[in-house]
């Protein structure tokens, strides 16, 4: 069965967008270990092999830069990005904002925080070592990437199959003939 008809590709778009959907939510899922993440005091030295560090504080300071490094054994410093997302975390009697979000750690990282004005921070800041975050955002990249890859293909091969048939009929001139 060829698809020659135009609605395959209104099939094409809907596969694209049921997939870009799909990934939202499992996007969404990754951000539940950040949630659930029980916070450990910075000035501890974290073990994040194979897990996502996260990054929060218990003021925000929307006003100020604030920076988190991991400093690895070998004294490698590492950024850790922004957070994309803001989430709040409630620990026991605290509430705790997530700042910054590093989606690969290593052993022996020491986190630190400080804003760029160099001035007093009264802010406490604490990590996280999170399992999972990292595969389930892979995953939801590869759904959406996989997904409209299918619609893209499913569109190119129905507008080729199209053009063949028109080709094919008598009565219609193809507009590329050459003499």
């Amino acid at each position: 069965m060829k698809p020659t008809s135009p609605l395959w590709y209104l099939t094409a778009f809907f596969i694209a967008l049921g997939g870009a959907v799909i990934s939202i939510i499992v996007a969404a899922g990754a951000w539940d270990p950040v949630r659930e993440a029980s916070v450990t005091p910075i000035g501890e030295r974290v073990d994040g092999t194979g897990k996502s560090i996260a990054v929060y504080t218990d003021i925000v300071q929307a006003d100020r830069d604030v920076t988190c490094r991991a400093t690895g054994p070998g004294k490698k410093v590492t950024p850790i990005p922004e957070a994309k997302l803001a989430l709040t975390v409630d620990d026991g009697t605290d509430q705790w904002h997530l700042i910054a979000m590093l989606n690969e750690g290593s052993k022996g990282q020491l986190i630190t925080c400080t804003p760029k004005d160099r001035r007093v921070d009264d802010a406490t800041y604490t990590y996280a070592a999170v399992t999972g975050f990292a595969s389930k955002a892979n995953t939801a990249k590869g759904i959406s990437i996989l997904t409209t890859a299918i619609g893209i293909g499913l569109a190119g091969y129905t507008f080729y199959t199209r053009r063949q048939q028109r080709k094919g009929q008598p009565g219609i001139v193809p507009t590329d003939s050459t003499p």
